[in-house]
Order: structure tokens, then sequence, then C-alpha cells
């Protein structure tokens, strides 16, 4: 009988993945999920696909900000000197949230639904080139502990997603129930 050898590790299964790389596996996941929706919106209309990438898409995104405005933000905005670059990446998912909230209110047959996936799939392409480009190279040079953080973040991303909304959905929801 022959040993069987475990699977080989995932990007985010490592426990030796720093923070940043963590993260960045995180955008590269995000990025695929906007070039499918892309990909789709170009050449579908009306196509349940779409609405199923983008889906997937929304619920890539809200697990990834939670994640980042849990433990990343915090950590990054202790370790600047200037959070303005962590200022920036908040403003980012504050659009996104907005995005998909509007998205959750179209009928996916309505033309609008359309341009709100494109809307939300470059502001996912911005949000990865500012932290990758900008705010990670800082954090780099910064006395921040990248190891520690990233087996946090392993964690927390490994933890069964509890479907909990996050605080923009639970506003949303009692706004909504008012009115």
């Amino acid at each position: 009988m022959t040993a069987r050898e475990p699977a080989p590790a995932t990007p985010c299964d490592s426990p030796c993945l720093d923070a940043l790389e963590l993260l960045s596996h995180g955008h590269e996941h995000t990025r695929a999920l906007a070039d499918e929706c892309r990909r789709v919106a170009r050449h579908v209309e009306c196509d349940p696909a779409m609405q199923q990438v983008a889906e997937a898409l929304c619920r890539a995104i809200h697990r990834m900000a939670a994640l980042e405005e849990e433990l990343f933000f915090p950590a990054a905005r202790a370790a600047l000197e200037a959070s303005a670059l962590v200022d920036i990446a908040e403003l980012e998912h504050a659009t996104a949230r907005q995005i998909i909230r509007q998205l959750r209110e179209t009928d996916p047959r309505e033309p609008r639904y359309e341009a709100l996936v494109l809307a939300l799939t470059e502001c996912v392409e911005r949000h990865a080139r500012h932290e990758q480009g900008e705010l990670f190279p800082r954090l780099r040079e910064s006395c921040l502990d990248m190891d520690t953080l990233g087996q946090q973040l392993s964690a927390r991303l490994s933890a069964p997603d509890d479907g909990t909304p996050d605080v923009e959905e639970r506003r949303h929801a009692v706004r909504a129930a008012t009115h």
C-alpha cells in the first residue's frame, strides 16, 4: 500500500504566505472573475451566465473587503505615518459596495445591469492596481510583521463565511425596511 501524497497547497492554503502575497492572490482571483464578467458582457445579452459570474464576483469582493477592513487596513494604518493610501483603498471598497447594492436592486435583463457589472470590474482593477502598486510597496518598507499578519489573514480566510452582512449591508437593510 502506497502512502497517498497530500494535495499541493494552493496559495491561500499555504501557511508561509505573508500578508501581501495572500492579498495579491485574492486580487488575482477577483480580477479573474472581473475578466470573466467582461467576457460574458461583451458576447451575451441577458444571459443568466452574466448574473452568475457577477454574483460570484460580488461574493469574492465581499469576502476580501471584509478581510482587508477587519485586519489589514488597521495594521497598515498603524504601520504607515501617512494613511492616505489606506483611505483611498477604503473609499474604493465603499464604491464597490455602492455598485454592488445597485446591482442587487437592478433586474439582470435591464441594460443598466451590464453597465453596473462593467463599472464593478473597473473598480476591482483600480483597487488592485492601487494596493499592489502603491500601498503594498510602502508596507514592504515598513516595520509591519507581514508573516504574522499573513497568518491572521489566512486563519480568517479559511474560516467559513457565515454570510453575516457587513456594516454597510446592515445599514442598507434597515433603511430599506423603514421605507
